[in-house]
């Protein structure tokens, strides 16, 4: 398992095209971040948006977590082809 770091997460976000991924916590929970706005790197962690579309700027929630709760970062094909259909 690699740690994951506020630097490494502000690479996955600032990646260009932007790559969509999900985020899997070490209680089993995990999140997708489908565009660069659904994320945001804090000075302890990271933190979510739920339920955002992409151009708004509301959502239904977040979460924010430590850095050390993260166990590991996928890349989301599921969203990378859903994203590639709607351009």
């Amino acid at each position: 398992m690699s740690i994951i770091t506020k630097q490494g997460m502000m690479k996955l976000l600032a990646r260009e095209p932007f790559v969509p991924f999900r985020v899997h916590l070490e209680n089993g929970k995990r999140y997708d971040v489908p565009f660069r706005e659904v994320g945001h790197v804090l000075s302890f962690g990271f933190l979510v948006f739920i339920g955002m579309k992409q151009g708004t700027r509301s959502a239904k929630g977040y979460d924010r977590f430590p850095f050390e709760k993260i166990i590991r970062i996928e890349e989301n094909p599921a969203a990378v082809r859903r994203r590639r259909k709607a351009s």
